[in-house]
């Protein structure tokens, strides 16, 4: 099975009701998919939220998130991987530690353009979405 990482901006998307990423949601949710994400992208989200005065869905985004996915934490580890990620490659710090945190998976969905700095791994694929 196929195992995919999820950044902010993929839930994002699905919040608008984006139909790629939709359909890639309900692939996950169906048990085609399995998916993983960081708890920094659950960090981002909420914060997100707060700023645009949407914090009653909050709760109801974190369920199905944590139904729906694998979610890391920072550690140690992910912390010193995710520094020589940053380091290696100019990827701002945050987005080095949510990629350490799913590096292993096979298609990474971002809407973040930075990502693309590690396009030439094989991988996971970074799939940048529009």
């Amino acid at each position: 099975m196929e195992l995919i990482g999820l950044d902010t901006g993929f839930f994002l998307k699905l919040l608008k009701g984006n139909k790629e990423v939709v359909e890639v949601w309900e692939k996950v949710i169906d048990g085609e998919l399995k998916a993983k994400t960081s708890s920094l992208v659950l960090f981002e989200l909420k914060r997100i939220l707060l700023k645009l005065g949407k914090s009653e869905i909050w709760n109801d985004i974190k369920e199905a998130i944590l139904l729906n996915c694998d979610v890391v934490s920072v550690d140690m580890s992910v912390a010193e991987r995710g520094a020589s990620v940053s380091y290696g490659t100019g990827l701002p710090a945050m987005d080095s530690l949510i990629y350490t945190c799913v590096s292993d998976v096979d298609v990474f969905y971002t809407t973040d353009g930075s990502f693309k700095v590690l396009s030439k791994k094989k991988k996971p694929k970074i799939r940048i979405l529009e």
